[in-house]
């Protein structure tokens, strides 16, 4: 990597196309604050415009927590940091980004922490890792998307359960709901990595196609436009693109295609 991808609070790495950021706060259990949030930011912007990056997996450092949450501690020590209700949100609150990420949760992943393993596409768990959005319990709310994107994932009656009590959710629950993908039993890491290998091996203009498709049909007027290609930019990218052409004829060829991206 270059200079330019060195941080103070995160930890970046690319090997085979997979984008690794490793949030790098272990003494305060990987808890978040805003400068910790703007470098997530700024290293995912780095990812989605390297084209030798397909794949971007999001773990926290160590093994006891992903990432507990907001720092209280740090806000106390800035008292004005409770005036905005988007600190420490930059990157939830993005709609979506192009290329697929996952979050390999390899402990404990708390109100903000929770919500940023929710924004991403899929979610591998390590299996003592726990889930939970407990802000009722400190006199605050999940503002940073928690609430919005667990009611998608599981329906309003369950997740309100959660939310309203602060409960923690084992990784095993979270699995049973359909908010977790898979929990690791051969590492989180070499887990999220075998997905992440798996998905580059897929074509890139297909892959942001299809996540348009998976996030979009809902703001569609009706189930019509949902299913209609044409509503969908990507989608429409896709057919006259030249991986289009080269997975064909891979196919027929009966060998690896050889993406371009475009």
């Amino acid at each position: 990597m270059s200079s330019a991808d060195r941080f103070e609070y995160i930890k970046v790495s690319l090997a085979e196309r997979v984008f690794t950021v490793t949030i790098a706060r272990a003494e305060v259990r990987n808890a978040l604050h805003p400068p910790a949030c703007a470098e997530l930011g700024a290293a995912l912007d780095a990812f989605e415009r390297r084209d030798d990056a397909a794949v971007a997996v999001i773990t926290g450092d160590g093994d006891k927590a992903f990432s507990a949450g907001f720092d209280l501690r740090w806000a106390e020590a800035h008292p004005d940091t409770y005036q905005d209700p988007l600190v420490g949100s930059e990157i939830v609150r993005r709609k979506t980004i192009g290329k697929p990420v996952i979050a390999a949760v390899n402990g404990l992943a708390f109100g903000l922490g929770f919500e940023l393993a929710l924004a991403c596409d899929l979610i591998v768990a390590a299996p003592h890792a726990t889930f939970g959005l407990p802000e009722a319990r400190v006199g605050l709310a999940a503002m940073a998307g928690g609430v919005v994107r667990l009611t998608q994932h599981i329906g309003p009656k369950r997740a309100l359960a959660f939310v309203l009590t602060g409960d923690p959710i084992s990784a095993e629950a979270g699995l049973a709901a359909g908010f977790v993908n898979e929990i690791a039993t051969d590492g989180v890491i070499a887990c999220a990595r075998r997905w992440a290998l798996a998905i580059a091996e897929c074509a890139p203009l297909s892959l942001i196609a299809s996540k348009e498709m998976a996030y979009r049909y809902g703001e569609l007027p009706d189930m019509q436009a949902a299913l209609d290609p044409r509503s969908y930019p990507s989608v429409m990218s896709v057919l006259g693109s030249e991986d289009a052409v080269e997975g064909r004829r891979a196919f027929i060829e009966r060998r690896r295609p050889n993406w371009k991206g475009c």
